[in-house]
Parts: C-alpha cells; structure tokens; sequence
C-alpha cells in the first residue's frame, strides 16, 4: 500500500479541513511527522487506520472520541484516504457516528456512520461497496490484513509496536498466515485429518456392526458367540435336531386329521336329524293356519265379482266432482264480470271530470309562455344584484385606517428586536473569549495526568525493583549452593569409578588408567557413590537456577534503566509543568489539579451557555428579518388598501344604476316571489297532463276487462249444461249393474274398504299356498336323508381334540421357529464374513492414513505440535529472521540477534514459531520480553522491516510499500540512533515510503522531509515541509 493523499475533516485536534498530498515529499522515501506533544501527530495515523478499518489505531482510543472538540456544529466529522496497491487506485470515505446540527430548526440530529469504497477504472472512480460488511471484506481483500495484522506490520503504534516481537505462536503463525496466503496446506492438513477420521470411524463403525450382528444371533446363555467361527459351529450343531422336530411334527398331524375325520360324521348325523325335528315343526305350523286360508280365499271371490260395479261407481263420483267445479267456477266469473263493470262506470266518470277542466288549462298555458319570454330579463336583474351584494361586501374588507396601524406596529416590533441582537451579539463576544481559555486548561490537566502517571510507574518500578533485588539475592544462594552439591557429587562419582576401576588393577600389570606397573595407593570405596542420574540432576538443576539467574539480572537491568527513563521523564515533565503553570510542585499537584479541573466546569458551563445565547441570537435574527419582511408587506398592504377602496366605490355606483333601470322596466318588487310562482304553474300544468293520461289509460282497461268477463261466463255456461247431461247418463248405468248383483248403493258402499285392500288379500292367500308347499317338500327331503344316515360307533371328546391340536401346533411353531434361527444365523454369517473382509483392507487405510495425519497436524509421528502450514511457516520465518538479523545485529552492534525457538522437544500448546533473542555477550538466548525498551525498539523494528523485505520479495499479492513508526527512537542512546537511522536511510534504495513520528531532536536535522503539525486555539493545521 502506498499512501496519495489524505483528507480529514472535523477530526481529533484538526477543526478545519486538512488536505495531505504524499506527492508533495517529491521522491522524499522518508518523513518525519514532528510536532508538540499533543497537536495531533498520532491523529494523522489514526485518520488513516480508521479510514481503513472504521476504529483508531490505539486501543485506549475510541471511535466515539475522534470528533473534533473545536468543530462548529454544522461542520460533519470525515476523512477520505487515496492509495495504491501496485498499479490500481483506490479511495475510501468514512463518516462517524456523530451529533451534527439540523439543517432546518434548531438543536442537534444524530448523523449515522458511513463508508464507501472507491476503484479507479477507466479514469473515472466507481463505487465498489457502501455495506458496513462489504466495505469490511473489501478493505481486508485489498490490503490484505486485518487491522491488528496492519498495526504489526504496516504502523507500529505508539506503545504497541512490540507486538510483532512477543507475539505466541498462535499470533504470529496466523498473522503469517494472511500475509503468505498458506491456504492451501492448511487445507491439506484439514483434508488428510478428514480421511484419518472417517477411516477410523468406518472400523469402528464395522466394528459396532459385526457386535450388533452377533448380538442378534439366537443361542444359549451358557454358549456365548464371539466370532464367526462360533457361528460357523453353532449352524452345524442344529441340523441333527431338526430331524427329530420334523417325525414328531408328521405324527401330531396324523393323529388330528383321524380326530377331524370322525368328529366330522357325528357333526353330519346330528346335522340330518335336526334337520328332520326342524322340518315337522314348520309343517305342523303350516297346517295349524288352513281355516284361515279357506276363509280368505271365498272373501277373495265375492270381491272380484264387484269389479264391474266399481268402476261405474268411480266414472259417477269423478263426472259428479267436474260439475260441481264448473258450476263453481261460473259462479266466480259472473262475479268479475259485475266489479269489472262498477270499475268502468268509475273511470269514465274520472275522466269526464278531467276533460271540463281543459279550458282552464289552455289559459294556464298561455300565462306560463309570457312569463318564460321574460326569463332573461329577470336573469340579468338577478345577476346584477348579487354583483352589486359582492362589491359590496369586499369593500368592507378594505379598512385604510386599520392598515396603516398595523405598519405602525411592525416598525415599532422591528427596533425592539435590532437592539436585543445588539445586547446578546456583545455577550456571546465576551463569552467566547473566556471560553477559548478551556484548551489551554485542558492541555495543562493531560500534561498533569500524564505526569501522574508516569509518577505511578515510577513507583510501581521502584516496588518491582526491591522485589527483584530480593529475588536475586535469594537465586544467588541457590546457584553457590546448587554449584557447590553439583561438585560434590562429580567429586564422588570420580571416586566411585575409580573404585570400580581399582579391581582390574593386578601386581606387575599396566594400570588401565595411567599404565603404571605400581599401584602405591589404590582408590577406596567413598561413603557415597551417587548415581550419574543423580548427577545429571543435580547439574540440571545448576543449570536451570544459571539460567534464571541470568534472566532476572536481564530484568533487573531492565528495570535499572526504566526507572532511569522514569525518573528523567518525571524530572522534565515536571520542568515543562512549571514554566507552564507557576509555582507549580509536586506537593501541590491535587490542589493545582483540583482548580483546573474548577475552571473546565465552569468554562463547560459558559460554553453551554454560549451555545444557548447563540441559538436565540439565530433565532432572533430569524425573528428580525421576518419582522421586515412583515413591515415591508405591511406598507404595501397599506398602499393596495387605499388603491383597492378608491376602485371599488366607482364600481359600486355603475353596477347600482344598471339595478334601478332593470328594476323600473320590469315592474317586479321581488324576483324571489315570481319564480315560485312560474315555478309552481309549471308543475299544476305537468300533474293535469299526467293525470288526463292516466285517467285514458285507466278507463280502456276497465272496458277490455268488461269484454273478457262477458266471453267467460257464455263458455262456463254451456260447459256446465254438457256436464249435466253426461252425469246422468253414468247415473242410470251405475244404478242397471247394482241391480245386477242384488245389492242396493248402501250396501254396496260399505264393501268399498274391502274391495280396495282386494290385492292385498290376494297377496296374503298366495303367501300360504307357497308356505304350505314349500313345508310339505322340506320335511319330505329330510325324512329320506335321515333313512340314508348311519349313526357313528366311536366319540372324540372335546378335551382330547384340543389336546391334539395344541399338540400338533407347539411341534409346528417349534419347527417353523427352528427354521427362523437357522435362516437369521445363515444371513448374520453372511454379512459377519462381509464385514471381516472389508475390516483387513480399513485397517491398512487407517494406519496409512494416521502416519500421514501425525505428519501433517504435529502429532506423534511428526513433530510434536507442529503442522504441515507451521512448519512452512517456519522456514518462511526462518527468512524473516535472516533478513531481519541483517539490520539487527548492524544496530545492536553484533550483540543481538533473533532465533526460532527449537520445536523437537515436545510438550503442550502450539510450537514451532516462537522468537528467541541470541545475547552475543552471554552466549545464551532468551525471550524477547526481556529486552529493554530501546532493544525492544530495535528488534521490533528490525523484525518489521525484515517481515516487509521477505513479503515483498514473494509473488503472493501483499504490497509493502508503506510503513510507519509511532515513537520508540526517544529510547536510545545517541550511537544506536545513528545506527538506527542509517539502517533506515538505507532502506530508501528500495523505494519503500517510511513516516516516523518522533521528538528526537536529532531526526530532524537528519530527516528532510517533514510533516509538520502545528497546534493553534482553535484547533490543529499539517503540512508537507521539505528542508
């Protein structure tokens, strides 16, 4: 990444817009960003970190915080940073969440935050996202870090940029991770720990299946089955048995089916006999009803005999009910026929009384056509009167006096308001000047809080020192004594062997130790002879209380010089105190502190207040140009009153005249009046046409229905003397046929009812001749398969057939149930010898496939806790560190350099990329924590510039073209400054931009191009400088 430009608005210190061009440092590949504590060197990174990531770069700076204090209301909080990435462009806009003034009415609106992102392409620039989570992802694709990631590597931060050094593994391997994108061997790792897994569990699986198959085998408890050689066995165990099962199965059978058969006969005989008993008992029951066949059967007769009768009977009753409904029917038509005449003597009698009114009429008629000729004269009227009423009326609206009031009033409003704005302009003056005090205040309470703590460090260091020199003193103990038991036991062990050694020695033989032929005085056995474990331990032990000893003298002296850079840090904030606020000291530092913190209450207060008197200023000036306005359009008024009065009484008068002419030629008082006249001529003229046609229509009817009255009387007349006569032609039949059969009309109607349930007889009769026959025949069927039945000898008893059957299903469900288990253990076997064969070839995978796991995800196989991606990594690393040792070694002057710690020795937790700091001068390494704080700069900064160097050097789409570092040269002593520099001087042959933020006086003079800083009452300005 490499920086265009930088705009920032509104922010931190800055109150105005500052515009940062980076192709001002003119081919300039280093820059220094100088300036007063607190101006805002630090707000220019943060402005570009937060441009990127949307959060400032330290971690005690917030977002909410990053508005400017100084900025006016209306003014939004932005910043917008344009960089490139190799040869494409792009530009980033980011808005806070911010409190802003409204653009309409007063007080203050919420502003959401916002982004967007920028490409150049084609010249022109396009969005390519505006999603808080597009925007993200963009950011993060385009640079190719996160934003820790970005701050070990791009900006070291103030107090921060140690990170890199100290970093476990776990942080540095994925910080590595995203910069030499690994992506693929990690996926191999994950691929190859997938394919263990799910071989491992495919034998377990087979492993659980074969378990659940022979656990479905049907056996004896006492005879368990393990295996399929088992099951092999317990197979051909079964086969005699079933043998045996099959013989007494054919015998239970045989000896049911001899039951069945003769239980069968009994069944039959009894069958036939029962059949007979039924048979006589309904033949008897047959019998039992014959007298009530044969009196059925002659009632029957006589009523078949009366048909003839009947039907003559029922021709009368139908043409005597037709007469009478035709006489009826007469009756109703002679009635119509009399109302329909009344209803026709009354119509015309209507309309006769309609008819004498016509002449009345035609006059009526007459009068309405002279009054419709007049109509438009009376219009005219009307319509002058109405606009002589509204002329009228508006010029009562037009009151010269009262208009000339109100103007007198809005100048009056308009002076009031001209000198409240005067009084309160003077007031917010006033204020403002007192209030553009509480920076300097608050500049002198951070210089006495930073003072404070950098006071409580003091003593915290100080507290840390006499708990080290203690700690010390104690492991100086334990190294005299650990060394002192370490050369005792090696003494003894040389004695011990020698000892050992003193049996080979013989009388005239060569010694095996020194060859000498005379042993004056052999070795004695000592009182103790240590074992080497012993002394390997007791060596381990003075090594590892060496080692800490070591350690803590390293922190000792790091502590030393902390306190000394505390202390010297303590003594010149506290002059910087004292020529800043006087008589200022130590002791009185609550005191000063309190009245400060007095004066920032109650200068807050004075600029709520100011705001406040600010908004009714605006307010009041708003009201002032209203209030001319409003005269303005007062005096107007004023003047269109007295015009508009003037017109309107010579309108008045015309539009008067023109009423009293129309008023004399027509002769009419109230135009009201004859409307309702015309209007109620017209309306007595359209009811008698109405009526004269109703009455017409009406009067037709009544005679049309008169006519049809008339025809349907003649035609019901002459149908009902037709009627008649037929009537008394059937009469005289009916009466012949009685007489023919000896019966009389009453009796014969009382054989009515009988004859019509005559079919029904005549069903019941047939009902017991059919019975009857059909008895006769069953009984006669039964009796001769009784005769043709033998009755049985022998009897099976229930108890004994139930016996036999249960008999006979036991065996067969014993049979059917052996079969089940020699089919169910037939399959098990099959799929147990599947199973077994697939099992060999499952356990070959697995063990192949866990070598290759161990391997690639730091198992035991491999290197403990160091997978495939870390040990890339670490060779990756392994060129960091040589690149960075070149840099690091030329400014410690050979004494220190960076090693990747050993990862061969096992143990918990991630290995394989942590950093060790090699000491020259005690030929020992040890961890990067323990490094002061000018050596922890140095190795920070060599490691960085060796990360970028090895970055840039690989093809993987990370540009390093940028870096940036936030103080950490106040920390070293004059010559490793020089080193320092030229090793960052030298960088510039590779084009790399470098900013450095920094009081060193000495980076000035030595650094050409500058970004300087300036701080000012009303907030901070920045600019390019090249010297």
């Amino acid at each position: 990444m490499k920086p265009i430009s930088l705009t920032m608005q509104a922010f931190g210190p800055y109150r105005d817009t500052i515009s940062l061009d980076f192709n001002t440092l003119e081919g300039h590949s280093m820059f220094l960003i100088s300036g007063p504590t607190g101006a805002g060197k630090t707000s220019i990174l943060d402005a570009i970190v937060y441009t990127l990531y949307g959060e400032p770069s330290g971690e005690v700076r917030k977002t909410d915080a990053i508005r400017s204090d100084f900025a006016e209301p209306h003014t939004m909080t932005r910043v917008e940073f344009t960089f490139a990435i190799g040869e494409k462009e792009y530009r980033i806009e980011r808005l806070p969440k911010q409190l802003v003034a409204k653009k309409r009415g007063t007080g203050m609106r919420e502003q959401s935050a916002s982004a967007t992102v920028y490409a150049m392409k084609d010249g022109e620039w396009q969005v390519i996202a505006t999603a808080a989570a597009a925007v993200r992802e963009s950011v993060q694709s385009i640079i190719g870090f996160r934003k820790d990631q970005f701050l070990q590597v791009v900006l070291l931060p103030q107090g921060e940029f140690r990170k890199l050094l100290v970093a476990s593994t776990g942080e540095r391997e994925e910080l590595l991770h995203t910069l030499f994108r690994t992506e693929l061997y990690r996926r191999l790792q994950e691929a190859l720990k997938e394919a263990y897994e799910s071989a491992k569990q495919g034998i377990e699986e087979n492993l659980t299946k074969q378990q659940i198959v022979l656990q479905s085998i049907p056996h004896d408890e006492d005879t368990p089955i393990l295996t399929i050689e088992h099951v092999r066995q317990l197979l051909a165990s079964r086969v005699p048995q079933r043998d045996v099962l099959e013989k007494q199965r054919d015998e239970a059978v045989r000896i049911v089916a001899d039951h069945d058969a003769l239980r069968n006969r009994w069944a039959l005989y009894n069958q036939v006999e029962q059949s007979l008993l039924d048979a006589q008992t309904a033949l008897d029951k047959v019998k039992a009803k014959e007298p009530e066949r044969c009196k059925l059967a002659q009632q029957v007769q006589f009523l078949t005999a009366l048909t003839p009768v009947y039907e003559l009977y029922k021709q009368y009753k139908n043409k005597a009910d037709n007469l009478h409904t035709l006489e009826k029917t007469l009756a109703e038509a002679q009635t119509s026929l009399v109302t329909a005449q009344a209803v026709e003597a009354q119509c015309c009698k209507a309309y006769e009384v309609l008819q004498a009114q016509s002449d009345v009429m035609q006059e009526n008629r007459v009068t309405l056509t002279y009054w419709e000729q007049q109509a438009e004269s009376l219009i005219e009227l009307e319509s002058t009167q109405k606009e002589l009423d509204s002329l009228i009326k508006k010029r009562a609206e037009y009151d010269v006096v009262q208009a000339e009031k109100a103007a007198l009033i809005g100048r009056e409003n308009v002076q009031n308001l001209q000198h409240e704005i005067q009084t309160l302009r003077d007031k917010i003056s006033s204020d403002i000047k007192e209030t553009d005090r509480i920076h300097t205040v608050k500049d002198r309470m951070s210089v006495l809080d930073t003072f404070k703590t950098v006071q409580s460090e003091w003593q915290t260091l100080s507290h840390a020192m006499d708990s080290k020199v203690e700690r010390l003193s104690k492991l100086d103990n334990e190294v005299h004594s650990a060394k002192v038991q370490l050369e005792r036991l090696e003494h003894l062990l040389q004695e011990g062997r020698a000892y050992e050694l003193a049996d080979l020695v013989k009388d005239n033989a060569p010694c095996p130790v020194c060859g000498s032929l005379e042993h004056p005085a052999l070795a004695k056995k000592p009182e103790l002879y240590p074992t080497k474990k012993e002394v390997d331990a007791a060596r381990k032990l003075y090594q590892d209380l060496v080692e800490t000893l070591a350690k803590e003298q390293g922190a000792k002296e790091f502590l030393v010089q902390r306190i000394a850079e505390t202390e010297a840090t303590l003594d010149k904030q506290q002059d910087d105190i004292a020529s800043m606020i006087d008589g200022f000291s130590a002791d009185a530092f609550d005191d000063t502190y309190t009245s400060l913190q007095a004066d920032v209450i109650r200068l807050e207060a004075l600029r709520t207040d100011t705001e406040v008197l600010q908004d009714t200023l605006r307010h009041k000036e708003e009201e002032l140009v209203a209030a001319e306005k409003e005269v303005s359009d007062l005096e107007k008024a004023k003047d269109t009153v007295a015009s508009e009065a003037h017109r309107l009484d010579v309108k008045i008068g015309t539009v008067q005249a023109k009423t009293d002419t129309l008023s004399v030629n027509l002769r009419i008082d109230d135009i009201d009046t004859w409307r309702t006249k015309l209007t109620n001529l017209k309306a007595e003229l359209s009811t008698y046409d109405e009526d004269v046609t109703k009455a017409r229509t009406r009067l037709e009817s009544a005679r049309q229905t008169v006519s049809g009255d008339k025809g349907r009387v003649d035609t019901f007349t002459s149908q009902v003397k037709q009627e008649a006569e037929s009537l008394a032609t059937v009469r005289k039949a009916y009466e012949q046929s009685l007489a023919a059969i000896d019966l009389v009309e009453s009796e014969f109607e009382e054989q009515l009812a009988d004859y019509e349930q005559c079919d029904t007889y005549r069903e019941k009769l047939k009902i017991l001749d059919d019975d009857y026959q059909k008895a006769q025949a069953v009984y006669e069927s039964a009796q001769k398969k009784s005769d043709s039945t033998v009755k049985p000898e022998d009897m099976v008893s229930d108890e004994m057939y139930e016996a036999a059957v249960q008999s006979r299903d036991d065996i067969v469900g014993a049979l059917a149930t052996w079969d089940k288990e020699s089919k169910q253990i037939e399959d098990a076997l099959g799929k147990l010898e599947v199973l077994d064969a697939a099992m060999g070839e499952a356990r070959d995978e697995v063990e192949f496939l866990g070598r290759l796991n161990d391997l690639a995800n730091g198992g035991a196989q491999g290197f403990k806790n160091v997978t495939f991606e870390r040990y890339v990594l670490g060779a990756i690393l392994d060129e960091v560190v040589y690149a960075a040792n070149l840099r690091l070694q030329r400014m410690s002057r050979s004494r220190y350099s960076l090693e990747r710690s050993d990862y061969t020795g096992g143990g918990r937790g991630k290995q394989g990329l942590d950093l060790a700091v090699m000491d020259a001068f005690t030929g020992q390494s040890r961890p990067a924590n323990t490094l002061s704080g000018g050596e922890t700069f140095l190795a920070s900064m060599a490691l960085a510039l060796g990360l970028a160097d090895v970055i840039q050097s690989y093809a993987g789409g990370i540009h390093m073209d940028t870096i940036f570092i936030d103080e950490g040269f106040g920390t070293l002593d004059p010559d490793t400054l020089e080193l320092a520099m030229e090793t960052l001087v030298q960088l510039q042959s590779s084009g790399r931009l470098i900013g450095i933020i920094s009081h060193v006086p000495e980076l000035k003079s030595r650094i050409p191009a500058h970004l300087e800083v300036t701080r000012g009452d009303a907030g901070s300005t920045a600019r390019f400088v090249i010297n």
